[in-house]
């Protein structure tokens, strides 16, 4: 190649598209030069390390959707805070460090469910207990005429209790599914049962979300953390991924826990085990769940490669009333859907829009995470929606 002409391919290569994960992604800096640049002019900060830094939240990681596509991706802070300077480098936040991401994981256990209806092995109005074999939902008065489906349990309508649970200590005995139903010890919450009669109201329910877990346990006989590997993160892609807890001693690149001054916690292991896998005990990368997010999208466009059927994904993006959800995600509005997620240490958001095919995913390791996915929640609308970032290559 010509010098001249090699010069110019080189100030030209950090602008070029790369291929991860089967993603097209940007690897130009300047997308986080915008970033910072947005948050001096729209916050009452410098940078991304003072806004983290005031939150007590160690480590952050990001992911933009620009066009259907993951555009960028990028990791800051560290994985757990410690006095040890030499020790900061090996612990900094990367794209592949994985984190809990609390509610969120009901995403993807919806995902897992409508593949099953897409596939014809399940029906969305058919009475749950055709399908549930270790355990059956309580007949009482709730469900004597009505019985709970999952429509109902998807947009969260089934009138189950129990919002969400608390989460398992370095030491501690964990729960089988069975447990949980059950409200029996190692399981920290009550019984699951029925509070009022299903499609009547809304009540957010990871009780109800645990039923769901154990349907698909029944239905597909295997663990809830063996079938969405299969169902799920292998079809996808989705390596950085899993529902198993307590993590694998094998996996490493994990974000670890903090207190709400970002200081570690869970210790010596440094995380907490979240045992109600479907309702709160995914692990992933915002890579990952980009992908998901993205197939959503392509789903609903009817483009062939989608992981879902266009007809699933238009009624999974279709609120159920009386509830703000559709069958998995918040639905804002017609085209905008959301969810976040709250464990001990750990909070995380997504957001997408069917119309324009942009979105975002924000995870956060620290108890206070929720603050700064606030601050952070505004700076990204207006990188996406702000004309002069030229986000398109």
């Amino acid at each position: 190649m010509h010098l001249t002409k090699f010069i110019k391919f080189l100030r030209f290569l950090p602008l070029m598209a790369i291929n991860l994960y089967g993603l097209n992604v940007i690897a130009n800096d300047s997308i986080e030069d915008k970033l910072q640049n947005v948050i001096r002019s729209e916050t009452s900060y410098n940078d991304i390390n003072e806004l983290m830094q005031d939150h007590g939240v160690p480590g952050i990681s990001l992911a933009l959707i620009h066009d259907r596509r993951l555009y960028w991706t990028k990791g800051f802070g560290v994985k757990q805070a410690s006095a040890n300077k030499q020790t900061v480098a090996s612990q900094k936040v990367d794209t592949e460090t994985i984190f809990s991401v609390g509610s969120i994981s009901k995403v993807g256990a919806a995902v897992v469910s409508l593949k099953q209806v897409d596939q014809g092995k399940i029906k969305l109005d058919a009475d749950v207990n055709q399908y549930l074999t270790s355990w059956k939902v309580p007949q009482s008065r709730y469900n004597k005429v009505q019985p709970v489906t999952l429509k109902n349990i998807l947009s969260h309508t089934a009138g189950f209790n129990v919002h969400g649970f608390a989460d398992f200590q370095p030491g501690e005995r964990i729960p089988k599914t069975l447990d949980i139903l059950e409200g029996r010890y190692p399981a920290k919450n009550s019984e699951i049962e029925l509070i009022f009669e299903p499609g009547s109201r809304y009540k957010y329910s990871g009780g109800g979300t645990t039923v769901q877990q154990m349907l698909l346990e029944d239905l597909l006989q295997k663990s809830f953390a063996e079938l969405t590997q299969q169902h799920l993160f292998k079809p996808l892609g989705m390596n950085r991924s899993t529902y198993q807890n307590p993590l694998p001693k094998s996996l490493v690149n994990v974000a670890k826990a903090h207190d709400r001054r970002g200081k570690p916690r869970a210790l010596p292991r440094g995380y907490e085990a979240m045992p109600e896998q479907a309702a709160s005990g995914l692990w992933t990368t915002p890579t990952d769940l980009s992908k998901i997010i993205v197939s959503l999208m392509k789903s609903y466009d009817g483009d062939s490669n989608g992981f879902l059927s266009q007809n699933i994904v238009k009624k999974m993006m279709a609120r159920v009333g009386p509830s703000e959800f559709g069958l998995g995600p918040v639905m804002v509005d017609k085209f905008t859907f959301q969810h976040g997620g709250s464990n001990d240490s750990y909070k995380a958001f997504f957001r997408g829009n069917l119309q324009t095919g942009n979105g975002y995913v924000i995870f956060t390791n620290g108890a206070n995470g929720n603050a700064l996915i606030k601050v952070l929640r505004e700076v990204l609308e207006k990188l996406l929606n702000q004309k002069a970032a030229k986000l398109a290559p």
